[in-house]
């Protein structure tokens, strides 16, 4: 079926160089930043709440944590298990199996470090600004186990953007455009950023890039998990320190 497509439907000067894997990728890619903008995020979550009466009766506070619930639960779907789906039918074998290897963990996290210690203290300077206070936290814990549980939930967020954009695309791109991967992995990434403040939506190319060259230099996605999880932890408590909303 896939060599009568290619055959009627790929034009000439396509057919020498096409490969399925790789079209298959670019188009999974597609449709999960298209399911993502429509029903995966916190928007989607509160255009719709009502038609659930278990929701009805809640306050707004309590609503976004829920609305965190439903976004790591469409991010696990959109990030995890569909790409693990396509790579059940177009199988694609790569090093450390799209990144989730652990060995060499506390080796490469020197590359990290640095980056932790540039951006921690630019948060902290971000969050003394009020405009920033107003997005986030995007959850307002009356207290330290509320909030918790809330990090808990946005904390398994960061590790389905890590594998979909760091591991599963960044891996089976390179596998066929070495040296490019890395650029074409962030497009798709700095998009999902669209909807967060303009200096942390550009400041996502930037590191994005910088991600993904350490990714394919370790080999592995979990440094970078910590990474990003100790940025938006360390965002959400900088914030509510700042802004004087921390729980007693």
């Amino acid at each position: 079926m896939l060599e009568l497509i290619k055959k009627n439907y790929i034009p000439p000067n396509y057919q020498k160089n096409f490969n399925w894997s790789i079209a298959s990728t670019l188009i999974l890619i597609t449709v999960v930043m298209l399911l993502l903008e429509y029903f995966g995020w916190q928007g989607p979550f509160f255009k719709h709440y009502t038609l659930v009466p278990f929701l009805q009766e809640r306050e707004v506070n309590e609503l976004f944590m829920y609305a965190q619930v439903y976004t790591t639960f469409s991010f696990s779907v959109l990030f995890v298990l569909l790409p693990l789906c396509l790579h059940f039918f177009v199988p694609m074998k790569t090093d450390g199996w799209y990144g989730l290897k652990v060995t060499g963990f506390f080796s490469s996290m020197k590359w990290y470090l640095p980056l932790l210690g540039i951006m921690l203290p630019l948060l902290w300077i971000a969050c003394l600004y009020p405009n920033f206070n107003k997005f986030y936290p995007l959850y307002r814990p009356e207290t330290v186990g509320m909030w918790l549980l809330f990090e808990s939930i946005y904390m398994l967020q960061f590790f389905c953007v890590e594998f979909f954009f760091r591991g599963f695309c960044l891996f089976r791109l390179e596998k066929f455009i070495p040296g490019v991967a890395v650029f074409i992995m962030v497009i798709p990434y700095a998009l999902i950023h669209i909807h967060k403040p303009f200096p942390e939506a550009i400041g996502s190319i930037f590191a994005g890039i910088v991600l993904g060259m350490l990714a394919l230099k370790g080999r592995s996605i979990w440094p970078g998990v910590l990474t990003h999880c100790t940025v938006a932890f360390c965002t959400d408590f900088f914030s509510l320190i700042s802004s004087g909303r921390f729980p007693a």
